[in-house]
């Protein structure tokens, strides 16, 4: 990320406001209202890191600048995406006037002590909620960054079981429901914060090693059961046509926005449309995204099953785009080294001043009217000379 930090940062920047701004307006324009649309927008602006990774992975492409850019590109993405949830979410809770959290609470004291406030009450929830977001960041950055070390280590010293991996699940579900009280943002904010510092922890490798059983083991299942139980195929029945422009926006946007923006940043077009391609993946912040919309009605049977089957074919899109898009040749990949071009084959007869002779025993004959040739060999870097009954190489 660090080397491609500036490209990584325009191409995600692009690939959120795109398919953010398309989703939003398409779904407006198809009827939705525009808190839906808003969703639905938001629901589209992340990538699946992992879908990315493997393709690129199983391409053998993992070193190229395409998988730099596209990587880091796709969890920079990822942040954005939760940003734009924090933004829904508070957006669902002054528009429901529901009073959890500070900011709401700080709200309407301020309309109540203050005429002026009462007067502009969306501008003080905003700037309310825009305060408790950045004292929830740097509050709760400072204290994991701090105290989450020391904490490991007297937790270590422990003698009940699984001590550590449950202080630390206690902590996450702390910080979930800290950055929806304090913060006023989605309690995944909260838990990736948390998860951001745990990896540059001493103590990673025993979470890590403890989570990855968990969260695979039960965690992850039953979230991926919980969508599937809230989403109910047969109401795509009259709205097909919104499922197929919603799946050509995501397409679109990704492609179009990250595609555009590493265009400009000095990529030729075959390495842009690698990089939008491998983009187009959604995952798990679009399905969060919609259970969330699901949980507080905000989308209804008919969105939770258009949303689902978009991410599911994005999914299903992004190997085969990518793959593809790796076949094809790069002025830039020839240019760096990174690819040989198009091999020469042909045949040259220059002609011969000795006569023709015998190969001899065991030999190769020479053509008869004493020429000779050359044959390139497939991968371009060198050729078979036949000359004077002789075979010779010239391969680098």
């Amino acid at each position: 990320m660090r080397e491609a930090s500036v490209v990584a940062f325009l191409v995600a920047l692009s690939g959120v406001i795109w398919p953010f701004l398309l989703g939003a307006g398409v779904g407006h324009l198809l009827g939705l209202s525009w808190t839906t649309a808003c969703f639905l927008g938001g629901a589209l602006t992340a990538t699946s890191v992992s879908i990315s990774a493997r393709t690129l992975m199983d391409a053998g492409q993992m070193a190229s600048p395409e998988a730099t850019v596209i990587l880091g590109a796709a969890v920079i993405d990822d942040v954005m995406g939760l940003f734009v949830l924090a933004f829904l979410a508070a957006s669902v809770t002054t528009a429901h006037g529901e009073a959890f959290g500070l900011a709401p609470m700080a709200s309407a004291w301020l309309q109540r002590q203050i005429a002026p406030a009462a007067a502009h009450p969306l501008i003080i929830q905003m700037a309310m909620i825009s305060v408790c977001v950045t004292v929830f960041f740097v509050a709760g950055y400072a204290a994991a960054k701090r105290w989450l070390d020391p904490l490991m280590l007297q937790l270590r010293k422990l003698t009940a079981n699984e001590a550590v991996p449950s202080c630390v699940l206690a902590l996450v579900l702390v910080y979930a429901i800290s950055a929806e009280w304090l913060g006023s943002v989605a309690g995944i904010t909260g838990a990736y914060l948390l998860g951001y510092v745990f990896a540059g922890s001493e103590y990673k490798r025993d979470i890590e090693r403890s989570f990855y059983a968990m969260g695979h083991g039960l965690l992850i299942p039953l979230f991926f059961v919980s969508i599937g139980l809230s989403s109910d195929y047969r109401a795509l029945a009259g709205h097909w046509t919104l499922m197929l422009v919603i799946l050509l926006v995501a397409v679109v946007g990704k492609l179009v926005g990250c595609g555009l923006a590493a265009l400009g940043s000095g990529m030729d077009w075959v390495r842009s449309l690698r990089i939008g391609c491998g983009m187009v993946s959604r995952g798990e912040v679009g399905l969060i995204v919609t259970a969330m919309g699901a949980s507080t009605g905000i989308f209804g049977r008919a969105e939770v099953a258009v949303m689902v089957a978009v991410v599911l074919l994005t999914t299903l899109l992004t190997p085969i785009a990518l793959r593809g898009a790796f076949q094809l040749k790069s002025r830039q990949d020839i240019e760096e080294g990174l690819a040989s071009p198009n091999p020469i084959l042909g045949a040259s007869s220059e002609p011969e001043a000795s006569p023709p002779t015998d190969g001899g025993p065991g030999g190769i004959g020479s053509p008869p009217d004493g020429s000779s040739f050359r044959v390139g060999i497939p991968d371009g870097k060198g050729f078979l000379d036949f000359s004077k009954g002789e075979l010779s190489s010239d391969v680098q």
